[in-house]
């Protein structure tokens, strides 16, 4: 199995962000989608959750949120996002600095693990991993909301074994952050996705999938926004 994107290697991103144009000007309420591929969306269409999720915020009458990030890719108007195909949560959080002073976050949406649980790569501590990651996030940005979702499905049974006990950890983890007084809220995606909104890869959303991934992530943040 070869999943679309998920494995590129990091380091070509890292370039990128180095050498990169520096984030636009924030034309509202900046919020944050950071991850990986399946926050990046579909390569060749350009789809992705946050299509669906722009959608929907722009009739809303809330405050305007502005996608920020250095990445820019995908088929809507605001492109910016911080989704890198390839990282496991321990990479995102070598950068993750650099990414709070660029985008100064009022809103994360944060879903990462997929590549651990694809790499098998240490998953006994994956979820402390998650929980280094979202306390850096909310002690390097006072008064961020942090939005942390389990992590889409698979079609591949053993995979999406793996998949189901890294998610069981996951309101743990959200938990053990809000202790300590930071506004951190999970987001069960995975309970509200199917396998049919799952690509023939066995691991991305379809497009169709994206956008539904768009619809639950409106709800989350329709929950928190005042």
């Amino acid at each position: 199995m070869k999943p679309r994107l998920l494995l590129a290697v990091p380091l070509v991103v890292a370039a990128v962000l180095l050498v990169g144009p520096a984030a636009p000007a924030v034309r509202g309420v900046p919020l944050m989608p950071l991850g990986d591929s399946i926050t990046y969306g579909n390569p060749e269409t350009g789809v992705s959750y946050r299509t669906s999720l722009w959608q929907h915020l722009q009739s809303d009458p809330g405050p305007r949120l502005d996608f920020v990030g250095s990445v820019r890719w995908g088929n809507l108007p605001d492109r910016d996002n911080e989704g890198h195909p390839g990282m496991r949560i321990d990479e995102l959080r070598s950068w993750i600095d650099y990414w709070l002073l660029l985008n100064r976050p009022r809103y994360v949406l944060l879903h990462i693990g997929t590549n651990d649980v694809v790499q098998a790569h240490d998953l006994a501590n994956a979820p402390a991993r998650l929980q280094d990651l979202v306390e850096r996030i909310t002690s390097r940005v006072p008064g961020v909301t942090v939005l942390v979702a389990s992590i889409v499905p698979s079609s591949d049974p053993g995979l999406n074994e793996r998949i189901n006990t890294y998610n069981a950890a996951v309101p743990g983890v959200v938990a053990s952050v809000r202790a300590t007084g930071a506004d951190v809220r999970f987001v069960d995606l995975n309970a509200r996705m199917s396998l049919s909104d799952i690509s023939s890869d066995k691991l991305h959303p379809s497009d169709a999938g994206f956008l539904k991934m768009g619809d639950i992530w409106y709800d989350a943040v329709a929950s928190v926004v005042p």
